[in-house]
């Protein structure tokens, strides 16, 4: 037998070659009696290789860590129980403290400082250690680590090994130092050495290791090796008995000194709870209601997780009291308890949903609450969270970047010697790949490709999670690692969620949300309360039924836009499926056209089983959610709700459709058990594979539809007040501000152009509208603008020049734009003004007022047309007042008749040639190849499709110009109307006549 003591992973950045699973699976598959995983400076592969070593009882895992001391070599540290883990976690965070991102280390003298007396530790240092200096410190825990690599050096490295071993006393335990985990991982691990090095691998030389025998091998193999010194082998075991720790060990106390005194966390939960049940249901709680708090309730008990329902009322609590909008969604939301707490808004017992997608007391897996807060606050939320609890108790957790083909393809290119300059790795690959077979690089090729292929998904960096915090009664470092974030003022542990979720430890997800402060100002604006807008409001679902929703919550995007007019939503949950219905997983399953068939009454709605019905009858026997699969697989397919969510997991967005697979049969003959027919059940399961491309909750859908239905009440309703809301919460949403104020201006608002006298940062709402605010100028900046409205009112432009602090080309953008011609001179006197200003001043002439009297009065300057007005106006700001630039153009007779306003009420199969500006590009994956587009003029929207045949033939129009004239035939599918585009042509030949927009919105 043998314990490998020093193994990398990917986790060791491009060190290791290997995955922590594909060691483990290795491990195992060769005998070992242990692993040690000691990625440099962190731990950050333990919980995959620990999640990994669950299914092998016969492997044990050892955690540690190999630490970088920036005045001695490196030393390998293994943990042997909680103390010393914690002890290896803390000496890590200090390595990462006040250091580069890149460049983690420790002093010796610091390094020795960490270690307490009796660390529980075990040492193997490099060569060239002070070994007497690290035998005081780790006493029989030190060892002397000897590795045989047939690299010609062996015999050298056993020498020094053994005269150590004598002077000092010191035991030998035999490593191979394993950086992957089959041998043809070399080229990979050499290519990725290059990468780290920023060299080729023809210039690497001896930054390159001799061979590839840095795998993982088998006791056979080692003992082979160590023929001479069986006992460095052997030893290796006893260093693997003294290691007890496990991972699994991890579990963390969430803080509760807040809790009153007289309660325990359990007690207090329960108060809280019913008292929110009194506020959520004033005429009484229903019986249905009262069991499924108690359901719910025993069964947080029995899982321990009161403390962390806890710490999510008190944030959400500190956001109510604050005045943050906030809301909870995802899973949480089929929790009648967090109704009851006021996290979440959708009452799960009404709604029929399913908890155990919440929680289950068959799985080991923690419950996840995410909670989403205006964008504009969270920060305020997040140093609330440090504030209270502390910074050595609170960290967010981070998410791994990892290599894609196309990363991969572009470093390992430049590691094979390619010249890639700036190309992006699309274009490098693309150009790649038409390089002919018969040349003389074929080879190199098919090593690329081979190696990206394999590097695929390996970890790049960390980075900060968009809002997971993980919480901690007891000190965080003293539970995993934290090291600085790229961004100033936050500290991340080193694992990511699905780390949390190996190891069954709790975090808190503080999400941000645009909408939700589009929400706040427009009802701060209107002295409206959330919970105050009327539901079913006619109007609102008559303007939701045009897919008049441009700017509101999800249901905005070309896609959802055109599904509206199919969908025809007449109710709540009519907007539930619309939410979710316009997804991968329900495109792919082959779900919505069978489902909006049997709205319209094209095709019989069909129940095959009693108990379908009661699951599938709020969708029209079409099943498009997450607990809708659940559902079936426990009444009918035989499924336990635990091994229900285990199906639920497989068909999230990170499985494979062949993990699904491993479940389908179960499923299909329990279905069949059941009285269904095989071709029913083929055809349920096929529509559950569909998930695998993404689909959502029905929590989920209803928690948006919610946001979604306010957000479109609010724009019917009060159009001005949420226009200007949406400007004033920008950058968020699907659309650009041009196009939110085109919008509302056909919506009736008045938009006001900028004013040095009046305007603010924001945009302010007057009389039928509102007037632009400072902050669509492009490049402005805030302390400009405070310099503007501390010095105002003012007299005229010189007044103006004189008083502010502006910088030229702001000065130059404001008069191209009109914002100065409040002054009474047009824009273009305005700019020839300021240009004399800049100059007169730089020459020292301050008594400039007179002189530009005697200047102005013999320039003479010819007047804009609307469209030129609008032209300057996006070069300054993207966006006009005072107009469409379609509207400019056709009253001037230089585009076609058509509009879209007419495009939209002509019959299908219409020929018609109309033109516009391109708005947003999308070729989906489960399109089969189609690209669609959204056209927009003064009038309105026309969604456009092209064929791939079309889309390669003006590809270049259409990825390049923003005002294209479309010809082609329309189509209409329910009240959706679109048109199938023919061909494509730029409106102007001469490209400089062209608005200053750039293309948005790619999704390729």
């Amino acid at each position: 037998m043998y314990a490998e003591l020093q193994c990398k992973t990917n986790f060791s950045f491009l060190r290791g070659a290997s995955h922590p699973e594909e060691l483990i699976e290795t491990a195992a598959s060769v005998g070992l009696a242990a692993l040690a995983i000691t990625d440099n400076d962190g731990v950050y592969g333990i919980p995959k290789a620990y999640w990994a070593c669950r299914k092998h009882s016969n492997l044990k895992l050892i955690v540690g860590a190999d630490i970088r001391l920036l005045d001695h070599p490196r030393i390998t540290l293994l943990a042997k129980d909680r103390a010393a883990y914690a002890t290896l976690c803390r000496l890590i965070t200090r390595c990462h403290q006040d250091r580069d991102k890149t460049d983690p280390g420790i002093s010796l003298k610091n390094f020795c400082q960490q270690i307490p007396e009796s660390s529980g530790l075990v040492a193997l240092p490099a060569e060239a250690s002070n070994y007497k200096m690290l035998k005081d410190l780790f006493d029989k825990d030190l060892y002397i680590p000897l590795g045989r690599f047939l690299d010609g050096y062996d015999q050298f490295r056993t020498m020094c090994a053994m005269k150590i071993s004598e002077e000092f006393q010191l035991p030998i335990v035999a490593t191979n130092d394993v950086h992957f985990h089959k041998k043809n991982r070399r080229k990979l691990q050499d290519a990725m050495t290059a990468v780290r090095e920023g060299t080729s691998l023809e210039r690497a030389g001896f930054r390159l290791y001799s061979n590839g025998e840095r795998y993982l091998k088998s006791a056979f193999q080692m003992r082979q090796l160590f023929k001479d010194m069986p006992e460095a082998v052997t030893r290796t075991l006893e260093v693997a008995e003294k290691c007890s720790f496990c991972p699994s060990e991890l579990r963390y106390r969430y803080p509760s000194e807040w809790i009153p005194r007289a309660h325990s966390a359990q007690s207090y939960l329960e108060e809280l709870t019913w008292s929110g049940a009194t506020q959520r249901y004033p005429r009484g709680t229903p019986d249905a209601v009262k069991a499924q708090i108690h359901h719910e309730l025993d069964l947080i008990n029995k899982m321990q997780y009161a403390d962390y329902f806890l710490t999510i009322y008190d944030i959400v609590d500190f956001a109510n009291k604050k005045d943050i909008l906030c809301q909870g969604r995802g899973s949480a939301a089929n929790s009648v308890v967090c109704y009851c707490l006021g996290i979440t808004v959708i009452d799960p017992v009404r709604m029929n949903l399913l908890f155990e997608r919440f929680i289950s007391a068959e799985r080991d897996e923690p419950p996840d609450i995410d909670v989403d807060f205006e964008h504009e606050r969270r920060e305020e939320v997040i140093q609330y969270i440090y504030e209270k609890y502390g910074r050595h108790r609170a960290a967010m957790v981070s998410a791994v970047v990892t290599y894609q083909k196309r990363s991969a393809f572009r470093e390992l290119g430049k590691a094979l010697g390619l010249e890639v300059g700036t190309l992006s790795a699309k274009a490098l690959q693309k150009e790649f790949d038409h390089i002919p077979a018969t040349m003389e690089v074929p080879s190199r090729r098919e090593l690329i490709e081979e190696l990206s292929s394999e590097m695929k998904g390996f970890p790049r960096h960390l980075s900060i999670h968009s809002g997971g915090f993980t919480l901690s009664a007891d000190p965080i470092i003293d539970i995993v690692p934290v090291e600085p974030a790229r961004m100033e003022g936050r500290t991340i542990i080193q694992w990511d969620k699905y780390d949390l979720d190996y190891l069954g430890l709790l975090k808190i997800d503080v999400l941000s949300l645009g909408m939700l402060s589009a929400l706040q100002k427009t009802l701060k604006a209107t002295g409206l309360k959330l919970h105050e807008i009327p539901a079913d409001d006619k109007r609102t679902y008559a303007m939701i039924q045009k897919a008049d929703t441009v700017g509101t919550f999800q249901i905005e995007s070309r896609a959802q836009m055109s599904m509206l007019g199919r969908l025809q939503p007449r109710n709540f949950y009519d907007l539930v499926i619309e939410v979710a219905i316009v997804r991968p997983g329900p495109i792919v399953g082959k779900m919505v056209h069978p489902y909006l068939k049997r709205r319209r009454g094209e095709e019989v709605v069909y129940y095959p089983h009693p108990k379908i019905k009661k699951i599938l009858q709020k969708t029209l026997g079409i099943p498009l959610f997450q607990e809708q699969v659940m559902s079936i697989a426990i009444e009918l397919g035989g499924f336990s709700p635990g091994e229900a969510d285990e199906l639920r997991r497989a068909i999230g967005a990170w499985r494979s459709e062949d993990s699904i697979s491993e479940m389908g049969k179960k499923l299909m003959r329990g279905l069949v058990k059941n009285g269904l027919s095989i071709d029913y059940a083929k055809r349920i399961f096929e529509q559950i594979q569909g998930f695998s491309k993404y689909g959502f909750p029905e929590s989920h859908a209803a928690s948006f539809a919610i946001l979604a239905y306010a957000s479109c009440y609010l724009k019917c309703h009060y159009p001005s007040e949420f226009a200007c809301s949406l400007i004033n919460s920008q950058p968020m949403g699907f659309y650009a501000n041009h196009t939110l104020i085109d919008d509302a201006k056909r919506h009736g608002v008045e938009v006001y152009p900028l004013d040095p006298n009046t305007s603010h940062w924001d945009c302010t709402l007057e009389k039928s509208g509102f007037r632009l605010g400072w902050r669509v100028v492009k490049g402005i900046s805030k302390f400009e603008v405070e310099s503007i409205m501390s010095a105002r009112p003012f007299a005229n432009l010189f007044d103006f020049l004189g008083r502010t602090r502006m910088r030229k080309n702001i000065l130059v953008r404001l008069a191209m734009g009109g914002a100065l011609e409040v002054f009474g001179e047009d824009r273009r006197t305005t700019l020839w003004n300021i240009l004399s200003y800049h100059v007169k001043k730089s020459q020292s002439q301050l008594d400039l007022f007179s002189s530009y009297h005697q200047d102005t009065a013999e320039t003479q300057f010819a007047d804009l047309d609307l469209f030129g007005e609008i032209q300057e106006d996006y070069m300054a700001m993207s966006l006009s007042h005072r107009g469409h630039p379609m509207g400019a153009l056709r009253s001037q007779g230089a585009l076609p008749l058509m509009s879209t306003a007419k495009a939209r009420s002509l019959p299908p199969g219409s020929w018609i040639r109309l033109s516009g500006l391109l708005l947003v590009r999308q070729r989906p994956s489960t399109a089969k190849g189609m690209t669609f587009s959204t056209l927009e003029d003064e009038q309105g929207f026309l969604d456009l499709a092209l064929k791939p045949d079309v889309y390669e033939r003006y590809k270049d129009v259409f990825l390049f110009n923003c005002f294209v004239t479309v010809s082609g035939r329309i189509q209409r599918d329910g009240h959706s109307v679109s048109l199938l585009v023919k061909k494509v042509e730029s409106l102007w030949d001469d490209s400089d006549n062209q608005l200053n927009i750039e293309p948005t919105q790619y999704f390729f």
